[in-house]
């Protein structure tokens, strides 16, 4: 499955989405800081922050760590799954991408637009960060269309990115010249941003095939099995277009019926796992752990299991719910940093060397991200309610102060992991490749 040695321009294009993915996580994690900053007594009193400011680097936060970055990442595997030379559309779409990516952040960084923390695509209302949506939406588009042509492994994720796209617009037609609020974005972003997470199992399975190759020198699954499961993630993500027609944006059915989508995410996972695991049980137990494509497909794989398995658990008021999202986005993080160091570096002639400090930083955010997860999860069984400053559990009980002390140390293990990984992957990229 795994592409030929890429032309030169082509090569070029691969370098511009890996430096666009890894910056949006460097900009994400600086929003972090900034957001904290801004809570503290003393800085937070004393710099003129913006009006609203810690709901807009928020909202920044999330669409750099999650749409930006999991878009970029997509741009780049279109970039080694194309034989064909480039064009004049190949390099306008990652200018769009970029500038989109732009657009998004100068409404955080300045006294305009008001922030909805809305699902999915949080915004900050402002022609400017519309605007930025659109640019990054359409970069990528005109990235990845040319794989629906082929039979290429990406070509259900690019199927499913074009429903997302069209869900998108479907809703904006319906819901026309409305004044933008919270519930209009809920109601934009709700459907299509449900795709997306079709379109982000996707591109895990494609990683962990890609993976899979590297680490074994043969495909870790057959290709009938690797249709199926496709066709199974690929279906119910068109069939939900139908939703449009069947129910208005704003309506409970539509809300419900998207809402439940989410469990037609399992049986393409599971068929490809069970299609995979004689292979996995090999690379188990005679690979080498510290390979990249090794550690990083293992640990994903087992992060994203533990997060699916939450989910069956969640009802939407608890952290339960962040502990079963956490866990599924935290596994797909690992697959593409995965990719990073095992496809889309040495298509670059950066050859990361299999050493100690690869293998820390792969496992501190693997573990750190399981231990979030799991102390989350206790705590939401505890009580503790979504989106608060608090911690949500009951200080004075010897299990809530473990499930506290278990979610904040997970995380901070997996704040230096994913520290770890922006500090690599940019100072890699920022240099010279060994074939130029």
């Amino acid at each position: 499955m795994l592409a030929e040695p890429l032309s030169p321009s082509r090569k070029k294009l691969l370098h511009g989405w890996s430096l666009l993915a890894a910056t949006s996580l460097a900009l994400a994690g600086l929003f972090a800081i900034l957001l904290v900053l801004s809570r503290m007594p003393v800085v937070g009193g004393s710099v003129p922050w913006p009006n609203e400011f810690f709901q807009k680097g928020l909202v920044a936060h999330v669409v750099l760590s999650f749409a930006v970055w999991f878009l970029a990442v997509f741009g780049a595997l279109a970039q080694i799954s194309q034989q064909h030379e480039d064009s004049i559309i190949d390099k306008a779409a990652l200018g769009l991408a970029a500038l989109g990516t732009l657009l998004l952040l100068i409404p955080a960084l300045l006294d305009r637009g008001e922030p909805t923390l809305n699902n999915y695509i949080p915004v900050i209302i402002d022609p400017l960060y519309y605007a930025g949506l659109i640019l990054l939406g359409l970069g990528v588009l005109l990235a990845i269309y040319p794989l629906i042509r082929t039979g290429h492994q990406l070509r259900g994720a690019t199927t499913l990115y074009v429903a997302a796209i069209v869900g998108f617009m479907f809703a904006a037609l319906e819901l026309g010249d409305q004044t933008p609020s919270h519930d209009y974005n809920e109601s934009l972003f709700w459907g299509g941003g449900h795709i997306l997470q079709f379109v982000n199992v996707a591109l895990m399975l494609a990683a962990w095939s890609m993976l899979g190759e590297t680490a074994l020198g043969q495909p870790i699954i057959g290709a009938g099995f690797y249709r199926l499961a496709i066709i199974l993630l690929t279906a119910p993500g068109l069939a939900s277009l139908s939703f449009y027609f069947l129910w208005d944006v704003s309506e409970n059915g539509h809300v419900k019926a998207f809402t439940d989508l989410q469990y037609t995410l399992g049986p393409p996972v599971v068929i490809f796992g069970l299609a995979a695991l004689p292979k996995l049980k090999k690379l188990f137990t005679n690979a080498n752990w510290r390979q990249p494509a090794v550690l990083s497909l293992l640990t994903s794989i087992i992060v994203f299991a533990a997060g699916g398995f939450l989910g069956y658990f969640v009802d939407g008021l608890d952290t339960r719910t962040p502990a079963h999202y956490h866990g599924v986005i935290g596994g797909i993080n690992l697959a593409f940093v995965g990719l990073f160091y095992a496809v889309f570096l040495p298509h670059l002639g950066q050859h990361i060397k299999a050493g100690k400090l690869i293998f820390s930083q792969i496992l501190l955010y693997a573990v750190g991200q399981f231990l979030f997860i799991v102390g989350m999860f206790m705590a939401g069984g505890m009580g503790a309610a979504r989106k608060t400053m608090d911690s949500g559990v009951d200080i004075n009980s010897t299990v809530g102060v473990l499930a506290a002390g278990i979610r904040d140390f997970g995380g901070g293990l997996a704040i230096i992991g994913g520290v770890m990984f922006i500090v690599i992957a940019l100072k890699v990229l920022l240099r010279k490749s060994e074939s130029d």
